[in-house]
């Protein structure tokens, strides 16, 4: 978990932006590290995405990827925020449609999903067999029609592209294709947010598999580079910190500090005292000798409360994207 930890926290601030939910990524951090912050309704709905994927991941020890499962995610995705209502964690029993703005009227929507019942339900169980069913064709061919096929029958009031997208990663590794959630989608969609939307919507208005699978194979593979350039990027700042915190004599809890900053690039005095067992002076002192040597800075400016964050970590997570 030390890069599927950050990749897994990259995916739920760019899968939430795909959808107009905006929360600087600093600010999540902070706030999962520390419960004392106030968390704004953004922070609260990207949190929940992290504690669905975690749940995802441990539900597919125990389940197979069905509509069972995906209400399960929705619910703690969904739980909390101001979309909360008597539906969440079910399949929707009222119509929805996708359109321009929320609230559109039918002439006005893009797209108008199933209407609720027999059709709904009978699209689901065609979505479940789809996926687990024996075919010829190509593991990644299966997750792009099968993530098409989830978004087009929009099975909840609300979270359905970021369920849709989450589910997407949970079938590459359901299928063997990767042991952690190392790939982001949705960074590559956000940037092309329009296209992908259209190429969706054209499967069903025209039958446009070809379109569809090739973008998503090209998300896949560009996301997949970018992983492998990150991941190398943040082990390389983690093997050169450490060899200059010893080169400097540092030892102890600074050094167990900073050989866990890919996975927790945020920390605060308290985090770091609960997380290595050690009194609170000794964690301010591991962590202001730190800020001392550059690797970590203090952003909030506060005398309390403080918090802390590796800038190169943050540098390398959250750079943009590589053009492919």
């Amino acid at each position: 978990m030390l890069v599927a930890r950050p990749t897994i926290r990259r995916e739920a601030v760019s899968t939430s932006a795909l959808e107009g939910t905006f929360a600087p990524a600093a600010e999540v951090l902070s706030s999962e590290i520390d419960e004392d912050l106030p968390r704004s309704p953004a922070v609260i709905e990207v949190l929940n995405f992290i504690r669905a994927t975690e749940r995802g991941i441990a539900l597919l020890g125990e389940l197979p990827i069905c509509t069972r499962f995906a209400c399960e995610l929705q619910k703690i995705l969904i739980t909390g925020t101001p979309s909360e209502d008597w539906q969440t964690g079910k399949v929707r029993q009222t119509q929805v449609l996708i359109g321009p703005y929320k609230g559109c009227s039918v002439r006005e929507a893009h797209y108008i999903p199933p209407p609720p019942g027999d059709t709904l339900t009978n699209g689901l169980s065609d979505w479940e067999r789809w996926i687990h069913g024996a075919t010829a064709l190509h593991p990644l061919i299966r997750v792009a029609l099968g993530h098409y096929q989830f978004e087009a029958l929009h099975p909840f009031t609300d979270g359905n592209g970021r369920i849709g997208r989450l589910l997407a990663i949970l079938q590459l590794i359901e299928y063997g294709l990767l042991t952690e959630p190392l790939i982001n989608l949705s960074p590559y969609f956000e940037a092309r947010s329009d296209r992908y939307r259209h190429l969706l919507r054209e499967v069903s208005a025209s039958g446009a598999f070809e379109e569809w699978i090739g973008f998503f194979c090209d998300a896949l593979r560009a996301q997949a580079q970018d992983a492998e350039s990150r991941i190398r990027d943040l082990l390389a700042w983690r093997d050169a910190s450490l060899a200059m915190l010893r080169d400097r004599r540092v030892k102890g809890v600074a050094l167990a500090i900073t050989e866990r900053l890919i996975e927790y690039p945020t920390v605060t005095v308290k985090h770091v005292a609960e997380t290595h067992r050690v009194s609170t002076q000794a964690a301010n002192g591991a962590v202001a000798r730190l800020v001392e040597l550059g690797v970590l800075d203090e952003v909030t400016g506060r005398s309390y409360n403080r918090v802390f964050q590796a800038p190169a970590v943050f540098d390398i997570l959250f750079r943009p994207a590589t053009s492919h």
